[in-house]
């Protein structure tokens, strides 16, 4: 009977002992080859016991296995990875869309928090926000002919941190080649 009691509480506090860690999955998803490169990326999700911690971006040389991470903020929402090469202008590069800022500072980044725009070399040894922190990217667009990228959203022009009805939709025009703002409007 002791000895029974005993496994009972020994095990009883192994279960709640381990019930209480933290364990973190990690998934890689979304693999994307770069076109022209030895380089491959990947999504790396980090998952606590009931929601994404973490998303994260993992550059893979393929030829030398060789691997560069780029760390977004906890909570981060990578959206879209997308190679943009324009063999004419001597463009490679790849575009991620993705929720980075809290604007709430409440419950973590949302689906309704802005979404940016960031510009990566082949590699990920180069890695460039383009967008401002207060502007939502709505969508997005490249022209070929001139290497220019150009993207839909509006600013938080009452610096509220929401989108309201009275923030008027606004375009952005970037050039591929220098990574600078050429026009808004």
């Amino acid at each position: 009977m002791k000895s029974t009691i005993l496994f009972l509480i020994v095990s009883l506090t192994f279960v709640f002992a381990n019930a209480q860690t933290k364990k973190i999955s990690r998934e890689y998803n979304c693999f994307l080859s770069i076109k022209g490169t030895e380089y491959s990326v990947a999504t790396v999700e980090s998952w606590s016991k009931f929601k994404r911690v973490k998303s994260n971006l993992l550059f893979i040389n393929t030829k030398t296995g060789e691997t560069k991470p780029i760390d977004f903020p906890d909570g981060a929402n990578l959206r879209t990875i997308t190679q943009i090469k324009i063999d004419s202008l001597h463009i490679n590069v790849v575009l991620i869309v993705a929720n980075t800022i809290d604007w709430n500072e409440k419950k973590g980044i949302e689906w309704n928090d802005p979404k940016q725009i960031f510009i990566s070399s082949p590699s990920g040894n180069e890695i460039q926000q383009l967008t401002e922190n207060n502007y939502f990217v709505n969508t997005w667009s490249t022209n070929e002919f001139t290497g220019t990228l150009i993207v839909s959203g509006y600013f938080d022009t009452n610096k509220n941190n929401k989108k309201e009805k009275d923030e008027e939709n606004s375009i952005l025009l970037y050039d591929l080649t220098t990574l600078k703002l050429k026009k808004k409007w």
